[in-house]
């Protein structure tokens, strides 16, 4: 049974997950925003946090607050926001996705389980390295000579993703529903667009990695 941590300071709707979550078959505890120090004397160890900022005011400045307490490897993050506040989250360590208010109990769950099956693709801990690239799901970067690549929040989870499953073909709609969701509202070209920024980003030697397989989609090569 996965382990959730619900954080927030709008104790109704929190309770209206928690019920939405337990009948899902989650373990749910539920933390007041005001509250996080708690967090520092919990023993206890939780698969995902869901942190409802959409009350509040400097999401960055929230998400931050709930890393000193616990860091990104031990506690990775969906964050619920309302408009406007989604534009402060890429870029922020262990956020793994978000979700925009008026809130779905049903689609918020759905992401739920979506990230988790995403997080277990990738054992904690471990990482990728080809020549002098290299992958570090804990400190959610990709550097290139030990000099991090500044990669937007989706950019990462795409290469994430393409390089913990090398050498396998993945088409545009897949990689859609696998790093955007099935509820991404877009097309296909949104693949093509972040997988020519990620060529750009790691230049003209490792951006081969990423190959087009004509009429299909995408691979990771295993090599240079």
């Amino acid at each position: 049974m996965e382990s959730l941590l619900l954080v927030g300071s709008d104790e109704a709707r929190l309770k209206r997950i928690r019920t939405t979550l337990i009948k899902g078959g989650f373990r749910v505890s539920l933390q007041g925003i005001q509250d996080l120090n708690r967090l520092e004397e919990s023993r206890e160890r939780f698969s995902l946090g869901l942190l409802d900022v959409s009350g509040e005011d400097g999401v960055a400045a929230w998400v931050e607050r709930v890393r000193s307490k616990v860091p990104a490897k031990e506690l990775p993050l969906i964050v619920l926001v309302k408009q406007g506040q989604a534009d402060e989250l890429p870029g922020l360590g262990g956020v793994e996705d978000f979700v925009v208010l008026p809130l779905e109990l049903e689609l918020l769950e759905s992401r739920l389980r979506f990230v988790l099956k995403r997080l277990n693709h990738l054992a904690p801990g471990t990482g990728i390295r080809i020549g002098a690239l290299e992958l570090d799901p804990d400190r959610y970067e990709v550097s290139l000579d030990g000099e991090p690549l500044e990669l937007t929040y989706k950019e990462f989870e795409l290469f994430k993703f393409l390089a913990t499953h090398p050498g396998r073909v993945f088409s545009r709609d897949q990689l859609l529903n696998q790093v955007w969701g099935y509820d991404f509202i877009g097309g296909t070209r949104t693949v093509d667009v972040h997988i020519r920024r990620l060529r750009a980003k790691l230049g003209p030697k490792y951006a081969s990695l990423i190959d087009t397989v004509r009429n299909v989609g995408y691979k990771f090569l295993e090599s240079l």
